[in-house]
This record gives C-alpha cells, structure tokens and sequence, in this order.
C-alpha cells in the first residue's frame, strides 16, 4: 500500500550556517512510527508501525528548501501476526536493498524488499526471535529471543535450509528487556549484550562464542562504532552520562574509555563512519567518534548541538517523545512516539 502525504515544514536557527534546506523540516508520515533504519541502498526510511503490525518505508522529499512543498510517500508491508521488536539491515556494505524484522510466533526472520515492502523469504532464527542484530564478518543474523535467554546466529548467505539456518547458539540470560548489538566489521561471531544492570561482550568462532569481557553498566540504549568494531557507545540508564567502552588490548576484558555528562539523559544513539549521534528529551548533540586516533583525556568532543524542539510549532509534537533515530546520508531522522510525523534534521558539516 503506497501513498503520499503533505509534509508540514519547520526550521530553526543555528550559528551562521548557510543552508539550502531548512537546518530541521517536519514531515507527516501519516502514521506514527518507531525504531527506524536507514536504507543506504533505498536512500529510504524503514520503520515499525506504531498502531499495527506492519514495516513501514518512508521516502523523505529530495528538495526541503523553505519555499517548496514537503510531500512523503510511504509503502507498508503487509500486516503480521507479530513482530520483534526492532528492525536490522544487511551486513556491511550489502547492496541487496533488503530489511529484516523478527517474526516471535514462528521462530523465524523475514526479509523484505525495501523497494516495495514485500516478504522475499524467512529463515529459521532460534526460539521466539525477538530483537536483531547484524554480524559482517560470519554474515549472520543474530536474534535474541523473546526471555532474553539465547542468542542465535542465522547464516544469510544462500537459500533457506530449515533448520540448518541456525549455525551458531549461545545462552546469554538478558533478561526480556535486553538487547544485542553486532559489529559493520570483522571475520569471527562477535557481539555485545546488553543487560538492565550489565555489558557483555561476545567473540569467537560459530562453534565456540565466548564471553571475553563484562562491565556492570545500567544502559538505556546503546550504539556500536561504524569503524573501531570493538567499541560501543552506551547511554547510562538514570543518569546524563555518555560512554565509549571498547574491549581490553589483551583481548580479555572492557573499559570505559571516554565519558560525559550530557545535561540531559540520552534516550536515543545511532553513529556513522565520522561522528556519534545522541538525542535528548530536546536536542540532538553530534560527537566526533575518534575511531582511529582515539579520545584524547578520555573525552568526547562535541561537533554541534540542535535545539530541535524549538522547529515544533504544534504543542503535541513539543511534548512527543522520540521513538527512535536514523542516520542518513546528510540528515539525520528523529521519529516520534504517538505522532504521524519524523523530524528531519541536518548533519554538521565535516
């Protein structure tokens, strides 16, 4: 189901920046979303449906220049009888267009084609899949189910084979709230799993995953580096305080190795190949990740901050929380709970 919806428009200043487009536009998506990815292959939004059972692509319009209408198009998937929590791309740098959302009630993942939305085909992923996460090297699907007690590894090279999708199966005990996240780089199985009260990072081949490393962390969301594949951006859970952890030298063991405290608590995180990405319950501070040099004192440097409430004009959208953020090409997206709009927001220049 395709259609195409009116966009209501919104900037705000920012320094003496010179841009064509509006520093933040505010697009209608027509219904609201959450946990969006985004498509490098598509230049496309994909989304969960807030108020149904179905995976949303949403194109934002090319020209956002202040004089010009706002218009964006959204094709759905059909509806499920359930889906995970979360959404995952391909591995790395896949150009297969493609998208996956866990199915819990069929212990399995479909993958869909982003240009229509439609289901190209499932693989068994373990028991009641739930969240999900991509591993480059192994090329793997890895699925947390729904206690939280197990991860599995599904192989996303070739045709399905049944029960032979799942190659790989480690118990991890994260309990139904927890989360994985895996790395854009790599050759073995490694991930880290995330606890309401601990870090854990993963590593090793598909016959033997072990635990390398924990940290007693109480973590709201968590992002990897794009770059430095052993590192993981952590925003703590009751606090404002922001954390670069990365694995020990030795190979056995994490630390934290950069910090800040932030004004605010960080609800949301996403990165790319050059900066950190962290949203507050009012603006959207952009941080130099370091991936090769390092943080130098052990701090993070911020690159530009955005006041991005002050562009809402309505006051339900003032007061709706964030419900995720994707990282695109030159702007980042921030979508809204309860709210049939998503905040297109532009990057920092380099």
């Amino acid at each position: 189901m395709v259609t195409s919806l009116l966009l209501v428009a919104g900037c705000g200043a920012h320094g003496t920046s010179q841009r064509s487009a509006p520093e933040v536009a505010v697009l209608r998506t027509g219904t609201p979303v959450r946990e969006p990815v985004w498509s490098g292959e598509e230049k496309a939004l994909v989304a969960l449906a807030d108020r149904s059972r179905q995976v949303v692509r949403i194109d934002p319009p090319r020209a956002l220049a202040s004089d010009s209408p706002r218009t964006a198009h959204t094709t759905r998937s059909r509806t499920f009888s359930e889906l995970g929590r979360n959404l995952a791309l391909p591995p790395g740098d896949d150009a297969s267009g493609e998208a996956y959302v866990a199915l819990p009630d069929r212990d399995r993942i479909a993958a869909l084609d982003v240009s229509d939305m439609r289901t190209v085909e499932t693989r068994e992923a373990g028991d009641a899949p739930s969240y999900l996460a991509t591993d480059t090297g192994p090329d793997l699907a890895l699925a947390l189910s729904a206690d939280g007690s197990t991860v599995s590894g599904t192989a996303l090279g070739g045709k399905p084979g049944g029960a032979d999708d799942v190659v790989t199966s480690r118990r991890v005990g994260l309990g139904p709230t927890g989360e994985i996240d895996g790395p854009d780089r790599g050759q073995q199985v490694e991930y880290y799993a995330v606890a309401p009260d601990r870090l854990t990072h993963y590593k090793g081949s598909r016959s033997d995953v072990r635990e390398t490393g924990s940290l007693p962390l109480r973590a709201e969301k968590t992002t990897g580096d794009k770059t430095k594949v052993s590192r993981l951006y952590v925003a703590e859970k009751g606090g404002d305080r922001l954390l670069a952890v990365d694995a020990k030298r030795s190979g056995k063991g994490l630390h934290v190795v950069a910090s800040r405290h932030m004004g605010q608590p960080v609800r949301h995180l996403d990165a790319d190949e050059r900066r950190l990405y962290a949203v507050t319950d009012s603006r959207l501070v952009v941080l130099a990740t370091h991936s090769f040099t390092g943080f130098e004192d052990g701090r993070f440097d911020v690159v530009d901050t955005v006041d991005y409430r002050s562009a809402l004009d309505r006051p339900e959208l003032r007061k709706a929380p964030v419900s995720g953020i994707a990282v695109g090409g030159d702007r980042v997206y921030l979508t809204l709970e309860g709210a049939p709009y998503t905040l297109s927001i532009a990057k920092p220049s380099l």
